[in-house]
């Protein structure tokens, strides 16, 4: 499997991104930050995992990383319990997503040329797929809250700094009525990685069918990133691959056989978060044509690659997700087959 950075529309569907800010001198970790209790933690924590899927809303947002910059819409409702959402990419080439409860369908306009081959992407409107913020404090210390507006709305802002150097570090503001994410930045070592914000969001008006339904005419491209085609099957099974070191706090969230139709290709893939963020492991037989070791970075998102051995020969190990790029290193280097000791 070729390491694949997705592309920047794919990203905001998969996994919170904390993302954008004015002045990165204000959003620095400083030493004086003041410890938010963790009840209150924990209460700011979950308000924010359950606005993303229980609120109906209608907005625009700008979301930065690396070199890139976009505008996106999203328009989210709940009915009867069921997440639907569409999601519209306001510049650069057509691209839309619609979701209806775990169906996510991605559609491009004709002659698109990308790559239809990601799962289940990384962004704010994505997290909830493997969001589980119960022991976040764990890992993590929520610090400096302060109250200040976004988008027309009163917010609450707060740091959210990592306890060890292994994964990033945000600054989140969340609606002060509804818990909703208004605006985010991604850190790594003082530096902005990712930015998110709100320009325009509608909490009140209701959502008609209307907003909800596919808005690309004409001649499309469509795929479906969280199923499997009719040409693919997965085989849950105990991993032929383990970790010798994992950041503490992470664990599996999923693992599998990815297969194409046949039987030609299998890869073991592994996926692991902390509740926070998350990455995956994919691990295939290696060819030497194709697989070279690499390491590579867009924004937040880092991707490495290693060729790995087992008694069978040689395999490509890819470690993609967002995390820094030395854990994804020490990640990548740690992979042993199964049988092996650590």
């Amino acid at each position: 499997m070729t390491a694949v950075i997705a592309d920047p529309f794919s990203r905001f569907i998969k996994q919170c991104v904390f993302l954008g800010s004015l002045l990165a001198s204000f959003l620095a970790f400083a030493d004086t930050d003041v410890a938010l209790a963790e009840e209150e933690a924990n209460r700011l924590l979950a308000r924010m995992s359950e606005a993303f899927s229980r609120l109906d809303y209608d907005g625009t947002f700008v979301y930065s990383h690396g070199n890139s910059m976009e505008t996106m819409r999203i328009i989210h409702r709940v009915d009867e319990g069921v997440e639907k959402e569409r999601i519209v990419r306001m510049d650069g080439s057509r691209h839309e997503l619609i979701r209806d409860g775990e169906q996510v369908t991605c559609v491009h306009a004709a002659g698109w040329k990308g790559n239809l081959n990601h799962r289940i992407p990384a962004g704010p409107f994505a997290k909830a797929f493997i969001r589980d913020v119960s022991n976040l404090t764990d890992k993590y210390q929520l610090t400096d809250g302060r109250k200040g507006r976004v988008v027309g709305r009163d917010a609450i802002s707060f740091a959210i700094k990592p306890k060890d150097e292994y994964r990033y570090g945000y600054r989140i503001w969340l609606d002060q009525e509804t818990g909703l994410l208004l605006k985010s930045v991604l850190l790594h070592g003082g530096r902005v990685l990712e930015r998110f914000q709100f320009t325009q969001v509608n909490l009140s008006t209701p959502i008609p069918d209307s907003e909800l339904a596919l808005g690309l005419t004409g001649e499309v491209i469509k795929h479906n990133p969280l199923t499997l085609t009719a040409q693919e099957t997965i085989e849950q099974k105990k991993p032929n691959w383990k970790l010798t070191w994992l950041p503490d706090g992470f664990i599996m969230r999923v693992q599998g056989i990815r297969r194409t139709y046949g039987g030609k290709m299998q890869a073991d893939t592994l996926t692991f978060s902390d509740g926070m963020t998350a990455f995956s492991i994919f691990i295939e037989k290696a060819s030497d044509e194709a697989h070279q070791e690499m390491a590579t970075q867009m924004g937040a998102t880092v991707a490495v690659a290693r060729i790995v051995k087992n008694k069978s020969g040689n395999y490509f190990a890819t470690v993609v997700g967002e995390v820094p790029m030395q854990t994804a290193k020490r990640l990548a280097d740690s992979i042993v087959p199964v049988s092996a000791e650590p």
